[in-house]
């Protein structure tokens, strides 16, 4: 039996939080929007936001309990890290310079890592 990852549901708990800070500060793009909900890309990544959950994600320092979390490529870690300081983002794990990586939550205190990509391209 083989598999392909489909959609991956963000549940979050207030739209109007959450879809700025995916859309305009880690810049997925809005593909449509489907009864209250948005279905949006980031690169060849399809993601759902689904405004349904009733309250946040209880905040545990990350790696302490079983939960998913995912990487976003940057080929700039400090500017990346920078615009989101600016932006008044939630660090789970602030970035070091000489640190490859930075931890950031969500509104609603879902992690997502920032990393350097350091793949090369031709």
């Amino acid at each position: 039996m083989k598999f392909t990852p489909g959609e991956i549901n963000i549940i979050c708990t207030n739209i109007e939080v959450s879809l700025p800070f995916y859309r305009d500060l880690l810049g997925f793009e809005v593909l449509e929007e489907e009864d209250g909900c948005y279905h949006l890309r980031c690169e060849s990544h399809r993601f759902l936001l689904l405004p349904v959950a009733s309250e946040t994600a209880r905040t545990v320092p990350y790696c302490s309990i079983p939960t998913f979390s995912v990487d976003l490529m940057t080929p700039d870690l400090q500017a990346a890290y920078e615009h989101m300081e600016s932006q008044g983002v939630q660090f789970e794990r602030r970035w070091i310079p000489g640190v490859r990586s930075f931890i950031i939550r969500d509104p609603d205190g879902l992690i997502w890592e920032i990393i350097a990509d350091t793949r090369v391209t031709v």
